[in-house]
């Protein structure tokens, strides 16, 4: 039977204190709100931490203490009751193609609405028999609000040889190339030659990996309708490059492999060096980070580095799953292993910071996009679903992600190929996502304006301590755990994929065959009596009480699962 949202008991005094302003405020001092299916959900504090010990005194000191105990247990549980949903892409925009040969300068908006197999045809006719598309071999991709008041953007993508730039409008209904070259900048002939990673500043400079050099770009003339303007065309600004001896070369590189760019400062992998370099976006030289014995540790080839915008703490990422987090003085801080369930041929790419959630990035392999919290890197809230967007048979190549004014979130583009039977080279695509944490409770969250905040909790020390005293304080802290249960709704609901990953599948109304407390009526255990003397025992008593009702709304918040892995249908190895 479902649970109504009914109060079920009379504790509030009538004359009522000043209430919080919500719990909520409280959950995020002390907690991320990063809880995934399958996490183990267990207590900050058992009762042995939270009861008054034998040979303490029953002064209002340590009395605060375990109600502390018991509060921040409260929040935990509070924290719990939110998971944040897995079932995305939560906005699949559509993608940039060309149906045109790269020797071409075609390119079009494809709604996402329209599945990809609506296209594939007219694709396959057009390409027999060409060498590919415009934006095939995709290898990196940097995406950049235009300049003044426009809401278009523009990519900046390459391939090995070529540099293109990319524009489109915030309401996803058109697409151009304005840029289409094989060489540095327009005053020259001077060609690439083997193009690995772009990534732009807060000036909007246009920064280049070529081979084993460095580029820096004045691209205004591609961010703006002004034609005056438009028509100027790019150039180079500053180069450095060229094979290094060693590490220790300031400014020449091995085999430099991503760059990234966070507070106008330039982060440069050099996967032939093993280590990376710091440059100010005038790409003068500030620190060397040579990490050979790191490297060698990694699990797999090292491939990414990016730098968190909240604290430019540096990660860096191999195929295999190994990530290495570096501080702005370049010290290890933390190694972690991702235990993404991984498909046959997979391996990790890139990874990205979201530009509107301080604790969420991604990471995308050749196959997949996973999401991710910072605070619990190791697992994902889920990865892209991308079949059930007709988005099946890709080679991910890259990603990035920017915000744009007038959209809430992420804006996440992908690049991608895509092999057809009848054609000699890959199709590339473009993807772009809208992309936000949606969170899912199984509460009403009114109610969380109503609780006692810790302050009104508390014994102060002035008080005379009595049964009178200590029972009024845990009277509040009942009345907040009860009002939480009164709340309870439903239960997270979870179900297995063909992977094993856990999926998001909605909630389900508690019935009375789930653990619940909408039976519960405090007893005397509850509260200290009047004849009572203070004594730790005594006093652990209603403190027990309220740490069994936090037991039991823990397994309240617990998720439960439609199906097993593996399926029935499933053959499973044994080593």
């Amino acid at each position: 039977m479902a649970h109504s949202n009914t109060t079920r008991h009379s504790l509030l005094p009538s004359n009522s204190p000043t209430l919080s302003s919500g719990v909520d405020v409280e959950v995020k001092a002390s907690f991320n709100v990063d809880r995934y299916l399958g996490d183990a959900l267990v207590l900050p504090y058992t009762f042995n931490d939270i009861k008054i010990k034998t040979n303490e005194l029953a002064v209002s000191d340590n009395i605060n203490a375990s109600l502390y105990k018991l509060h921040y247990n409260f929040l935990y549980i509070n924290a719990q009751t939110k998971i944040a949903s897995n079932n995305f892409p939560t906005d699949y925009r559509g993608y940039i193609a060309s149906t045109q040969a790269s020797t071409s300068a075609g390119v079009g908006w494809y709604p996402g609405s329209n599945a990809l197999s609506a296209t594939s045809l007219a694709v396959m006719s057009q390409l027999n028999n060409t060498n590919g598309t415009v934006l095939s071999g995709l290898v990196d991709g940097a995406f950049i609000k235009e300049l003044g008041t426009s809401t278009n953007y523009v990519g900046f993508v390459a391939n090995s040889a070529t540099l293109m730039a990319v524009q489109s409008d915030r309401a996803n209904s058109t697409a151009t190339l304005r840029l289409n070259t094989k060489t540095v900048e327009d005053a020259t002939a001077m060609s690439f030659t083997n193009l690995k990673s772009l990534a732009t500043d807060s000036q909007q400079r246009l920064f280049v990996c070529d081979n084993v050099n460095i580029y820096k770009m004045d691209v205004d003339a591609l961010l703006t309708e002004n034609p005056a303007i438009s028509a100027v065309g790019r150039f180079l600004i500053r180069t450095i490059g060229g094979k290094s001896a060693s590490i220790h070369d300031k400014d020449k590189f091995n085999n430099p492999i991503s760059i990234r760019i966070n507070d106008d400062k330039l982060y440069i992998l050099d996967k032939g060096d093993t280590g990376y370099k710091v440059f100010d976006n005038d790409l003068n030289w500030v620190y060397t980070a040579s990490r050979s014995t790191d490297f060698a540790a990694m699990s797999g080839q090292v491939t990414d580095i990016a730098v968190d915008s909240d604290n430019s703490d540096i990660y860096i990422l191999s195929t295999l799953g190994s990530i290495y987090k570096y501080d702005t003085n370049h010290k290890l801080t933390a190694t972690y292993t991702l235990t993404d369930t991984l498909e046959s041929g997979e391996q990790f790419q890139r990874i990205v910071f979201s530009t509107s959630d301080s604790n969420v990035l991604y990471v995308l392999s050749n196959k997949n996009i996973y999401k991710k919290f910072k605070s619990k890197i190791q697992k994902s809230i889920g990865v892209f679903r991308l079949a059930d967007n007709n988005i099946t048979d890709e080679r991910l190549t890259f990603i990035d992600v920017i915000s744009l004014s007038g959209t809430a979130g992420d804006e996440v583009f992908v690049g991608a190929d895509q092999s057809f039977a009848t054609v000699e080279s890959d199709v590339g695509k473009i993807f772009k996502f809208g992309e936000k944490i949606n969170y899912q409770t199984v509460t009403y969250d009114t109610f969380k304006t109503q609780t006692f905040a810790m302050s009104s909790i508390n014994i102060d020390s002035d008080e005379y301590i009595t049964s009178w005293v200590v029972n009024k304080a845990i009277d509040k802290l009942l009345y907040n755990h009860l009002l939480l249960r009164d709340n309870f709704h439903s239960k997270f609901v979870g179900t297995y994929d063909s992977s094993g990953r856990e999926q998001y599948a909605g909630v389900n109304y508690i019935s009375d065959k789930d653990t619940n407390l909408f039976e519960y009526v405090p007893g005397l255990d509850n509260y200290i009596g009047l004849n009572e003397p203070l004594l730790a025992e005594t006093i652990n008593r209603p403190l027990n009480e309220i740490y069994l009702i936090q037991k039991t709304l823990l397994d309240m918040c617990k998720e439960k699962y439609t199906n097993k892995y593996p399926f029935a249908t499933q053959c499973v190895g044994v080593i």
